[in-house]
């Protein structure tokens, strides 16, 4: 018999989900400055942050790619904020609106990092850092699009 997911689990989920999108607008709010101002990066730990964030994968529509992720992180941040009164549908739709985002952000994290890896041979320690923020986000959202929409249609006694 599987426990039930109570209503703190989903706030302490939603908790997560919105410290760890707060995490990534910063990150992502940083890359952006430095694309946009043209200021250096401080690179910690890898030397190759200027040559990814200058790259012509660095952006996209002639946006800078770190802005793209500041605003799927503060969009996410904005998912996770708790709704007052009796909105349950709307809720819902927030949580699948959540784990699709976080999954398109992973999916082009994914694709990002795989340029850094073999086309770029550069690595950037803050879109390594995105990468690891977005893929807890997709984790955190995916078990929330679980609980709303799987597990809630079983019975929990």
């Amino acid at each position: 018999m599987a426990p039930r997911v109570t209503t703190a689990q989903r706030d302490a989920l939603s908790f997560v989900q919105l410290a760890l999108a707060i995490a990534g607008a910063g990150v992502a709010g940083y890359l952006t400055w430095s694309k946009v101002s043209g200021e250096g990066l401080l690179c910690i730990g890898f030397r190759g942050c200027d040559v990814v964030n200058n790259s012509p994968y660095a952006e996209l529509l002639g946006i800078p790619v770190a802005a793209w992720g500041l605003g799927a992180y503060l969009i996410l941040a904005a998912l996770a904020l708790p709704i007052r009164g009796n909105h349950a549908s709307l809720q819902t739709w927030m949580v699948a609106l959540s784990f699709a985002i976080a999954l398109g952000g992973w999916l082009f994290s994914m694709y990002l990092t795989a340029v850094e890896a073999f086309v770029l041979h550069a690595w950037c320690s803050w879109c390594v850092t995105s990468a690891i923020l977005i893929t807890l986000l997709l984790g955190v959202c995916g078990v929330r699009f679980y609980r709303t929409f799987f597990a809630s249609h079983q019975a929990w006694e």
